[in-house]
C-alpha cells in the first residue's frame, strides 16, 4: 500500500528501522499484518520504543504520544483512508463556492444566494482551521519533522491565518479586499493532495536556482533598455498636433478615437510624421477642399458654413478641411491605449519592454516611437527582441527541460531503489510490472469470466454427480495465478510453481529454499507453457491462440464422437473457414485495401462545402451507407477469423468497432431524422489511418507515452487558470466596459464577469494574443498597478507552465531514443515489412532512460521493464510478432530488457522456434522479394546499356565526351577551381547580384536609367554565372563520374538557378509583354540565388544539412497534425459552413438575416476566414493554430446562427469547446512536438562532431590542467610579485585584493543604478539636482577604486584584467559626461543635446560591472556565447530566407495600397512590400508573429473592378507564401535556436564539473608534494653531516616535483606506469577531500620561508 494509494497520508523522511521511506505508520502496521509473524520486518519494529518513532515523542511540552488527546489526532492524521479524502471534498466545495461568485451582483451581498455561500465559506475555514489544529496535536508545530516543517503545511497555515484576519476585519466593519483575495490560494491545498501534481510543482521548485540566474539576467536586461528608454523618449509619446494659437479645436484625433493616435515629431527630433502629413478630413468619401475663408464667407451671406451632406454637395468634396491647420507639434497630457503606453518613467517603460518580449503589438509601440523621435530606433526594438525573446525566453525553456530530464531520472532512480526495499514477498503483483491500463483491464475481465466458467462448471457437474477434473497445469491458470499477469522468464515461472506447490502455506520464505529443486521440474513444464501462451496469445495483431483452440476442440472431439460424425464434420468445416478467413484478414492486400478505402471516405468527407448542388449531398449520402457497411463487414470477418476475445485484445479494434456502432447507430438515426451529432464520430475514422504507418505509429507512441505527465501538466493547467480567474473577476469584475457608436456602454468581450469568461480571458492571456488590449483596460479601469497581475499570469503560465509542457515532450523524444537500443544493432529487424520495424517501443530501459509509460509519480510502484511482447503499442497497433530467436543468443547488455530481478530473461531458441515456425520463412521470403526488386532506374540504364556505342565506354573519363584528362583546356579549369581565391570572387558576385535583386521592385518605370541598370547587370551575372557553371562542368565532367557536377545537390541547385536565368534573358528578348505571366515567374525564380550561399559557407551548410535531416521526422509530425487539421477541419465545415456572413452597412441593428439586409441595399460579405469549404477551413484553422488573431475568429465561430443569419453576440458559448480543444491539442501539445523532434536530431546529427570535440576538449584540459599546476608551482616557489611593495603600496593591495571591496562597489552600483531609473517625465527641480549630486558621488567612487587599483597592480597588471579596462571606461564616459553637462549649463560652448543624451545613456555601462560578481548569470551568459558561432550560422540562414521571401514579396505584393477606399488591417504606412528595406522589416514582423494573420488578409483581397496593379492570383499564391514562411521562421528555425542553447548548456554544465575536478586534484597534488617536500626536507636535516643543499636535494627528489612537472609524460611516484595518459584516475573522489588540507600547508610554508 503505497503513498500513491493514500495521498494524504503522513509522509515522513527518515523512518525506523524495517519501514520504507514513504510509509505510514498505519501503513507499516498493514504491512506487518501482511507479513505475518515470522517476517524480519515485524522483529525489527518490536524493538522500538514509541509506537511511532518518526514523530517527535513529547509536543507542547506535555503531550506525549499516548496522551489522550494527541493519540487520537495521530490517528486520524495518519489513517490514510477518511481524514485526506474528506480535505479533498472540501477542497473541492470551496472550489465550487469560489466559481459561483459573480462579480457584478455580489456588491453588498444582499441576495440569499450570497448568504448561502458566505454560510459555505464559514464552514470551509472552520473546517481548515481544526485541520491544521489536528495537525499541530499530532506532529507539533517547529521542528524538522513537525508541522511547519513542510512547505505544503506552511502554505496552509498561512491560508488559515489569512482567513482569520479577514474574519477578525469583517467584525469591524473594514472591508479590505486584498485579504479577501488570499482565499483564492485555498484550491492550491489540492496539489498536496495528488501526488504527481506535488512532483510536478516540486520539480518546478528544483528549477528554481537556474531560473533564478534567467531571472536575474531578465532584470538587467530591462534595467538596461528601461533606462536608455526613459533617457530617450519621456515623453515624446505626448506629442500631438495642435492648430495654431487662436483655434479653439483641440487636437488632431483619427476618427475620433484616440485608441490609436496620430503622434507628431518635435522640431528637435527628426521622426517619420509631422503635422503636415495630417490626411485631408473627408466626408461621404470623398476629400473636403473647403477652407476658413470659404466658411467665413458663407457666413457672411448667412448660409450654413457646410453645404447639407444629400449626396450631390458632399460628392464634390463642398466641405471644410478643419485637418489643414493642425500645424504646431507640441507635447500634450494623454498617452496612448488608455496611457499604458509610455517611457515617462521605468515603470511605465518596463511594462512596455515586457509586452515586446512577449512579441504581442510590439509593432505598434516601435511605429510610435519610429514617428516622434527617428527612424534608426527600430535598431533598439530588433535588438530587444533578439535578445528577450529568442535568447532569455528560450533560455527559461532550455534551463526547465534540461533540468526536467535530471530531475526525472534522480527520481526514477530513487524509486527503483524504493521499490527493490519494500518489495513484500508475500505479493506476487509486485514480481511483475502492470501494463497499460486497456491490457489489465482486459486481462482482469477474462480472468473474471474463467473463474464463472469454471465455477459454473463445476456446479453443472456436481449437480449430474460426476467428479470434478484434475487439476492440470495450463497456461490460462498459470497465468491466473497472478490476477491476469503472465510469467515473463524462468525465474518467475519458478517462482510461481513454488506458490503452487506451497499455496497451502502463508510464510513463503521459510519454504523457498528446501522446494526450491522439488520445484525445478514443475517450473520446466510452468516455463515451456508460459512461453507458448505467450506466442499463441499475442502472434501478429495480437490475435487468435490456435493452439489452445486446437486442445480445446480435440477434447470436445474426443468427447463428442459418440453424436455422430455429422457434428464433427461442422466442426472441421468452421475451423477451416476460420483458417481461410484468418489468412484473408492477415493478408497485406486486405489491410492495403482497407486504406485506400480509409483514405477515399476521408475525401468524400472532405468535399462537403458551402452551397453544394443536391446531387453531391446525395451521392454522399450514399457513399457513407457503403463506407459503413465495408467497415461493418471488415469487423464481422474479423471476430469471425479471431474469435471475440482475440478480436478485443487489440485496443485498436475495439476502436474500430466503436466506431462501426456510432456509424450503424447514426444511418438508422438519421431515418428518423435526429442524431446528427453522431456525425462527427465519423471523423475519427482519419485515425484509423495510423495503423497503417509505422513512422507516424512512433511519434504517435512517443505522445501516448508522455500522455501521463502531460495528464498531470493539464490539471496544474487547470488549477493555475482557475485560481487566475478567480482573482480576476475579484479585480477586474465588472469592470471593463465598451462605448458603442450609439453612446450605450457594454461590457468588453473579453472580460471578467462570470467564471466562464474569466476562464477565457485568461486562456486568451496564455495564448499571447491580443493580451495587451486585456492590460490596458485593466490599467485604465483599476489602476497601472493591474500590470502585475498580467505580468504574473504571462510569466508563470507562458514562460514557466508551458515551458514545462515542452520540456515533457523533449524528454520523451530524448528518453524513447535512448530506449530503442537494438533499432541500430540489429539491422534483420530493419526490414521495410510492417510489423517487424519497431519492435522495441514501449519497452523501456533499465536504469539509462525513464520508462516513460510508467507514471513516474507512482512512488513507490515504478514499473520495471518487462520482456512482454504484447505491451508494444496496444493502444496504437496491432502487437508486432515476436522478437527474432538470434536476439536470445546474445549476452546480456548494459541495454537488455531486464526483468524485475535485474536478469536477463534467455529462453531458448529451440524453444522459440518452435513456437513460431513461421517467422523465419516470413523473413527469408522476404529478403528474397528485397533481393528481386530493383529501382526503375536502375532496369532502365541496364537497358540503355545495350545500346551503348563504342566510344562511350572508350571515353568514360573524358568531360561531356569531349575533353581527355589530359586536354590543356581541362586542367586549366581545374587549376582554376582549385584556387582557394575561386570560391571567395564567386561569393563576392552572388552578393553583388543579392544587391541587385533587392533593388528590383515592381514600379521602376521601363525605360528609366535604373531599370537598363538593373537589366543589364542581371545580363552580366548570368554570364558570370554561366561561366563558372562551364568551367566546373569541363573540369568534373557533367553526370559520369564519381565527382561529376550534377553528382552534387548544390550543383543541381547552381545549375537550375543558371539554366532559370538563360530562360529568363531568352523570353525577355523574345518579347516578354506577350508572355507576362512566364516572365513574372522566372523573376520570381531569380529570387532564389542567394541559396548559392549556403554550399559556400561550411557553417551555414552544416545547420541545412541539419535542417535537411530533420525534415523527416518533421514530416512526420506534419502528417500527425494534417490529421488532426483535417478532423477539426472537416467537423468545422460541418458546425459553420454557410454561418460566417453578416451585414455591412451604417445601421444593422434590425438585420435579421441575408434578405433583409439586401434589401436595405447594404452589403452581405463574409469573414475571410471561415469555414465554407476544407480549403478555408484549413486556413482558418493554421491562423488559429499559430494563435496570432483566433480569438477574433472564435468570436466569429460564438456569434454564428445559422446559414444566411445575421450573427449575435455569443449566441452559442458551447462553440469554445470546439476552439479551445484545438488549441490545446494542436498549438499547446502537437506542434510543441517540433521542439522535440527539432531538438533530438540536431543532438543526432552533431554525434559524429562531438567525437572530435571531446578529443579537443580533453586536449585542452590537460593544456589548462598542466598550466595551472605550473602556474601554483612558480607561486609555491616564487615570491609573489607584491614582495617588494612598499608598506603602504602593500596595504592598498590588500585592500584592493580584498572582497570586501568587491561587495562593497556592487552595492555601490545596485543603489546608482536605482538611482537611475528615478528619472522621469517632467521630474522635479529638487529631484534633479539630488539626482546630479548622487552621480557625483558615485563616478568619484569609481574614480578612485580605478585610482587605487592602478597603483596596486602597476599599469601592466592593471590593464591585463578585463574587468579593469572596463572599470577605466566606466569612468572615463562619466567624467567626460558631467564636464560636457557642465559646460552646457554655463553655455561656454553650444553642444548639440543629442551628445549629452546619449553620454548619459552610456552610463548604463557601470551595470556591466555587477557581472562581475553574478557567477551564476555569467556562466548562463557564456552558454549564450559559447553558442553564437552557430547561432550566426542560424542568423545567416535567416537572413537568406529572409532574402528571398523578401524579394519575393516586393514582386508579388509591391502594389498593393492601404488608403480610404481600400482600408488595412495588417498593412499600414509602415508594414508595406513597396521596396526591399521595408518589406523585409514586414517579414521580421511575421516572423515574431504580430498581426501576420492581418497582413495575410490584406494580401487576400479581391480585385476592384478597375483597380490598378491588383493581381488575382494572389487569393491562391499568397496563404502559401506566408504559410510556409511563418511554419520555417516560427516553427522550425527558432526551435533550432533552442537545440543550439540546450546543447550548449549541457556542455557548459560538464566543463564546469571539469574544472572543479581539475581544481581539486590540482591542489591535491600540491599538498601531497608539500607534505613530500617538509618530509624530505625534514629527512635531509636529520642527515646532517652532508649539509644542508644535499638534503634539500634528496628532499626534491623526494618530491618528484621536477620530474613530474619537466616532462608530463614520466610517472610521479604516486602515479602508476598505466595511468600516465588519465589525469583523471590519479585520485578517487575520496582522495578529493584531502585538498582542502592545502591552504593550510601553504600558508605554513609561507611563514617558514618568512
Amino acid at each position: 500500500m503505497t503513498s500513491e494509494e493514500f495521498p494524504g497520508t503522513l509522509s515522513v523522511p527518515h523512518v525506523g528501522a524495517g519501514l520504507c521511506e514513504d510509509y505510514s505508520p498505519s501503513q507499516g502496521e498493514e504491512a506487518i499484518e501482511d507479513l505475518g509473524p515470522g517476517d524480519d520486518a515485524s522483529s525489527d519494529l518490536s524493538t522500538l520504543v514509541v509506537p511511532f518513532p518518526e514523530l517527535a515523542p513529547v509536543v507542547f511540552f506535555c503531550l506525549k504520544q499516548t496522551t489522550c488527546p494527541r493519540s487520537w489526532c495521530i490517528r486520524m492524521v495518519s489513517n490514510p483512508y477518511p481524514f485526506p479524502r474528506i480535505s479533498m471534498m472540501v477542497i473541492l466545495l470551496n472550489c465550487v463556492t469560489l466559481g459561483m461568485y459573480q462579480p457584478c451582483e455580489n456588491i453588498d451581498c444582499s441576495s440569499d444566494r450570497c448568504q448561502i455561500l458566505q454560510a459555505f465559506d464559514a464552514f470551509i475555514y472552520i473546517f481548515f482551521a481544526v485541520e491544521m489544529v489536528i495537525k499541530m496535536v499530532a506532529l507539533g508545530i517547529f521542528g524538522h519533522r513537525c508541522y511547519l516543517g513542510d512547505t505544503w503545511n506552511r502554505l496552509d497555515f498561512f491560508i488559515v491565518m489569512a482567513g482569520m484576519v479577514e474574519y477578525s476585519l469583517d467584525l469591524q466593519n473594514i472591508n479590505l479586499s486584498a485579504i479577501r483575495t488570499v482565499r483564492v490560494l485555498r484550491p492550491l491545498k489540492a496539489i498536496n493532495r495528488v501526488p504527481s501534481m506535488r512532483i510536478l510543482v516540486n520539480l518546478l521548485l528544483d528549477t528554481l536556482p537556474m531560473l533564478g540566474n534567467v531571472l536575474l539576467l531578465c532584470f538587467f536586461v530591462f534595467f538596461i533598455f528601461g533606462i536608455i528608454g526613459v533617457q530617450l523618449w519621456a515623453g515624446l509619446l505626448r506629442n500631438r498636433c495642435y492648430p495654431e494659437e487662436n483655434f479653439t479645436l483641440p487636437y488632431y484625433q483619427p476618427e475620433e478615437d484616440d485608441e490609436r493616435p496620430f503622434i507628431c515629431s518635435l522640431a528637435a527630433d527628426n521622426g517619420i510624421m509631422s503635422c503636415q502629413d495630417v490626411p485631408a478630413r473627408r466626408e461621404g468619401g470623398r476629400e473636403c477642399c473647403l477652407d476658413k475663408d470659404d466658411a467665413l464667407r458663407q457666413h457672411a451671406l448667412g448660409l450654413e458654413p457646410e453645404p447639407v451632406v444629400n449626396g450631390s454637395n458632399s460628392a464634390v468634396g463642398l466641405c471644410i478641411n478643419w485637418n489643414q491647420y493642425y500645424t504646431r507639434c507640441h507635447t500634450g497630457h494623454s498617452n496612448p491605449h488608455k496611457g499604458a503606453i509610455n517611457f515617462d518613467n521605468i515603470g511605465y517603460a518596463w511594462i512596455v519592454i515586457f509586452q515586446v518580449i512577449t512579441l504581442e503589438g510590439w509593432v505598434e509601440i516601435m511605429y510610435y516611437v519610429m514617428d516622434a523621435h527617428s527612424f534608426y530606433n527600430f535598431i533598439y526594438f530588433i535588438l530587444l527582441i533578439i535578445v528577450g525573446s529568442f535568447f532569455m525566453i528560450n533560455l527559461c525553456l532550455v534551463v526547465i527541460a534540461t533540468q526536467f530530464s535530471e530531475t526525472k531520472q534522480r527520481e526514477h532512480q530513487l524509486m527503483q531503489e524504493q521499490r527493490a526495499r519494500c518489495l513484500s514477498s508475500s505479493t506476487l503483483a509486485s514480481m511483475a510490472e502492470p501494463g497499460d491500463c486497456y491490457e489489465e483491464i482486459f486481462q482482469y475481465v477474462c480472468h473474471v469470466l474463467r473463474k464463472t466458467r469454471r465455477r459454473s462448471a463445476a456446479l453443472y457437474n456436481a449437480l449430474r454427480g460426476r467428479p470434478p477434473p484434475l487439476p492440470s497445469i495450463r497456461p490460462g491458470e498459470m497465468a491466473n495465478l497472478n490476477g491476469g499477469h503472465r510469467c515473463h522468464n524462468e525465474e518467475q515461472c519458478e517462482f510461481r510453481s513454488l506458490v503452487l506447490a506451497h499455496s497451502a502455506k502463508r510464510k513463503m520464505n521459510h519454504s523457498l529454499l528446501p522446494t526450491k529443486n522439488a520445484a525445478k521440474l514443475v517450473c520446466q513444464v510452468a516455463f515451456r507453457s508460459c512461453l507458448t501462451d505467450r506466442g499463441t496469445e499475442e502472434e501478429t495483431d495480437g490475435e487468435g491462440s490456435q493452439l489452445r483452440d486446437g486442445r480445446e476442440e480435440q477434447a470436445g472431439n474426443e468427447a463428442n464422437k459418440k453424436l455422430g460424425t455429422c457434428r464433427s464434420w461442422c466442426k472441421e468445416l468452421w475451423r477451416n473457414m476460420k483458417a481461410k478467413l484468418w489468412g484473408i484478414v492477415e493478408s497485406k492486400y486486405f489491410n492495403r485495401g482497407i486504406m485506400i478505402a480509409i483514405l477515399i471516405n476521408t475525401i468524400s468527407m472532405g468535399i462537403e462545402h458551402h452551397e453544394q448542388p443536391e446531387e453531391l449531398t446525395n451521392v454522399l449520402e450514399i457513399s457513407n451507407i457503403v463506407f459503413t457497411s465495408m467497415f461493418a463487414l471488415e469487423m464481422i470477418l474479423k471476430l469471425t477469423a479471431f474469435g471475440f476475445f482475440s478480436y478485443l485484445r487489440n485496443a485498436y479494434n475495439i476502436f474500430d468497432g466503436i466506431i462501426v456502432i456510432i456509424s450503424v447507430c447514426e444511418i438508422v438515426g438519421q431515418a428518423d431524422g435526429g442524431l446528427s451529432v453522431l456525425r462527427t464520430f465519423r471523423l475519427l475514422r482519419v485515425l484509423k489511418l495510423v495503423r497503417f504507418m509505422p513512422a507516424l505509429r512512433r511519434q504517435l507512441v512517443v505522445l501516448m507515452k508522455t500522455m501521463d505527465n502531460v495528464a498531470t501538466f493539464c490539471m496544474l493547467l487547470m488549477l493555475f487558470i482557475f485560481i487566475f480567474s478567480i482573482l480576476g473577476m475579484h479585480i477586474f469584475g465588472c469592470k471593463f466596459s465598451l462605448r458603442t457608436d450609439s453612446g450605450d456602454t457594454v461590457p468588453d468581450r473579453k472580460n471578467f464577469d462570470s467564471l466562464l469568461w474569466a476562464i477565457v480571458t485568461v486562456f486568451q492571456i496564455l495564448t499571447q494574443e491580443d493580451w495587451n488590449m486585456v492590460l490596458y483596460n485593466g490599467m485604465a479601469s483599476t489602476s497601472p498597478w493591474a500590470a502585475l497581475y498580467f505580468v504574473a499570469l504571462m510569466t508563470f503560465g507562458n514562460y514557466v507552465l508551458f515551458n514545462l509542457l515542452v520540456a515533457i515532450l523533449v524528454e520523451g523524444f530524448q528518453a524513447e531514443v535512448r530506449s530503442s537500443p537494438f533499432l541500430c544493432t540489429f539491422p534483420a529487424l530493419q526490414r521495410p515489412g510492417r510489423r517487424s520495424l519497431y519492435h522495441n517501443w514501449g519497452r523501456p530501459v533499465p536504469q539509462s532512460a525513464w520508462s516513460r509509460r510508467s507514471s513516474w509519480n507512482s512512488s513507490l510502484r515504478a514499473r520495471s521493464p518487462r520482456f512482454h511482447v504484447g505491451e508494444h503499442e496496444s493502444l496504437l497497433s496491432p502487437p508486432p510478432p515476436p522478437l527474432h530467436p538470434l536476439l536470445s543468443r546474445r549476452p546480456a547488455q548494459a541495454g537488455d530488457h531486464q526483468d524485475c530481478n535485474g536478469k536477463t530473461p534467455s529462453p531458448q531458441p529451440h524453444l522459440l522456434g518452435e513456437v513460431f515456425p513461421q517467422l523465419n520463412t516470413r523473413k527469408e521470403r522476404r529478403e528474397l522479394e528485397d533481393e528481386i526488386d530493383y529501382s526503375l532506374c536502375f532496369r532502365i540504364q541496364k537497358m540503355i546499356e545495350v545500346y551503348r556505342p563504342d566510344w562511350c565506354e572508350a571515353r568514360e573519363d573524358w568531360s561531356v565526351y569531349l575533353f581527355s584528362p589530359e586536354n590543356k583546356f581541362r586542367l586549366l579549369c581545374q587549376s582554376v577551381i582549385a584556387h582557394k581565391l575561386f570560391d571567395y570572387v564567386v561569393l563576392v558576385f552572388i552578393f553583388l547580384n543579392c544587391i541587385t535583386v533587392a533593388l528590383e521592385r515592381p514600379k521602376i518605370h521601363q525605360g528609366s536609367l535604373e531599370r537598363l541598370f538593373l537589366t543589364i547587370s542581371n545580363y552580366i551575372f548570368t554570364a558570370i554565372f554561366v561561366a563558372e557553371m562551364t568551367v566546373k562542368v569541363v573540369s568534373m565532367g557533367l553526370y559520369l563520374g564519381e565527382k561529376a557536377y550534377l553528382r552534387s545537390s548544390w550543383n543541381i541547385l547552381d545549375g537550375f538557378l543558371v539554366f532559370v536565368s538563360l530562360v529568363d534573358i531568352v523570353v525577355s528578348m523574345a518579347g516578354g509583354a506577350k508572355i507576362l505571366g512566364v516572365l513574372r515567374v522566372l523573376r520570381l525564380l531569380r529570387t532564389l540565388r542567394p541559396l548559392r550561399v549556403i554550399s559556400r559557407a561550411p557553417g551555414l551548410k552544416l545547420v541545412v544539412e541539419t535542417l535537411i535531416t530533420s525534415l523527416k521526422p518533421i514530416g512526420n509530425i506534419v502528417l500527425i497534425c494534417c490529421a488532426f487539421f483535417i478532423i477539426f477541419g472537416i467537423l468545422g465545415v460541418q458546425l459553420f459552413k454557410g454561418k460566417f456572413f453578416y451585414c455591412v452597412g451604417p445601421d444593422v441593428k434590425n438585420v435579421t438575416n441575408k434578405s433583409d439586409c439586401l434589401s436595405a441595399n447594404y452589403k452581405w460579405v463574409h469573414h475571410k476566414y471561415n469555414f465554407d469549404n476544407l480549403g478555408q477551413a484549413l486556413m482558418s484553422l493554421f491562423v488559429l493554430a499559430s494563435k496570432d488573431g483566433w480569438v477574433n475568429i472564435m468570436y466569429h465561430g460564438l456569434d454564428a446562427v445559422s446559414i444566411d443569419q445575421q450573427p449575435i453576440t455569443n449566441h452559442n458559448p458551447w462553440m469554445l469547446l470546439y476552439f479551445i480543444s484545438f488549441l490545446l491539442i494542436v498549438s499547446f501539445f502537437v506542434l510543441n512536438m517540433f521542439v522535440g523532434v527539432v531538438v533530438e536530431n540536431f543532438h543526432k546529427c552533431r554525434q559524429h562532431q562531438e567525437v572530435e570535440e571531446a578529443k579537443r576538449r580533453e586536449e585542452k584540459r590537460l593544456r589548462r590542467m598542466e598550466k595551472k599546476r605550473r602556474s601554483k608551482e612558480e607561486l609555491a616557489q616564487k615570491l609573489p610579485y607584491y614582495a617588494s611593495y612598499s608598506h603602504v603600496r602593500r596595504m592598498i593591495h590588500s585592500f584592493c585584493t580584498n572582497h570586501y571591496l568587491d561587495l562593497f562597489i556592487t552595492f555601490i552600483i545596485c543603489v546608482n543604478v536605482v538611482t537611475m531609473s528615478l528619472e522621469h517625465y517632467s521630474q522635479p527641480r529638487s529631484l534633479e539636482t539630488a539626482l546630479k549630486y548622487c552621480n557625483y558621488f558615485f563616478t568619484t567612487t569609481f574614480v578612485l577604486e580605478a585610482a587605487l587599483k592602478f597603483t596596486a597592480f602597476g599599469f601592466r597588471r592593471f590593464f591585463k584584467d578585463r574587468w579593469n579596462q572596463l572599470d577605466l571606461a566606466i569612468v572615463l564616459l562619466s567624467v567626460m559626461g558631467i564636464t560636457l553637462e557642465e559646460i552646457e549649463i554655463n553655455a561656454s560652448l553650444p553642444i548639440n543635446p543629442t551628445i549629452i543624451r546619449i553620454m548619459r545613456v552610456l552610463r548604463i555601462a557601470r551595470v556591466l560591472k555587477l557581472l562581475k560578481m553574478a557567477t551564476g548569470m555569467r556562466a548562463l551568459l557564456d552558454t549564450v556565447v559559447q553558442a553564437l558561432p552557430q547561432v550566426g550560422n542560424l542568423g545567416l540562414l535567416f537572413m537568406l530566407l529572409f532574402f528571398i521571401y523578401a524579394a519575393l514579396g516586393v514582386e508579388l505584393f509591391g502594389e498593393l495600397v492601404c488608403n480610404e477606399d481600400y482600408p488595412c488591417e495588417g498593412m499600414s504606412r509602415h508594414a508595406t512590400f513597396e521596396n526591399f528595406g521595408m518589406a523585409f522589416l514586414t517579414l521580421f514582423q511575421v516572423s515574431t508573429g504580430d498581426n501576420w494573420n492581418g497582413i495575410m488578409k490584406d494580401t487576400l483581397r479581391e480585385c476592384q473592378a478597375g483597380e490598378h496593379g491588383c493581381n488575382s492570383s494572389l487569393q491562391f499564391i499568397s496563404p502559401l507564401y506566408f504559410v510556409s514562411f511563418v511554419l520555417t521562421a516560427q516553427f522550425v528555425l527558432i526551435n533550432v535556436v533552442v537545440a543550439v542553447l540546450m546543447k550548449h548548456l549541457d556542455d557548459s554544465n560538464k566543463e564546469a564539473q571539469e574544472d572543479a575536478e581539475m581544481d581539486a586534484e590540482i591542489e591535491l597534488e600540491l599538498a601531497q608534494s608539500a607534505l613530500c617536500c617538509l618530509g624530505g626536507l625534514a629527512g635531509g636535516k636529520a642527515g646532517g653531516g652532508s649539509g644542508d643543499r644535499a638534503g634539500n636535494e634528496g628532499g626534491a627528489q623526494q618530491c618528484g616535483i621536477t620530474s613530474s612537472i619537466g616532462n608530463p609524460g614520466t610517472p610521479t611516484p604516486h602515479q602508476g606506469p598505466q595511468d600516465t595518459h588519465h589525469p583523471r584516475k590519479l585520485y578517487s573522489p575520496a582522495q578529493v577531500g584531502a585538498s582542502a588540507m592545502t591552504f593550510q600547508i601553504r600558508s605554513s610554508t609561507e611563514t617558514a620561508n618568512k
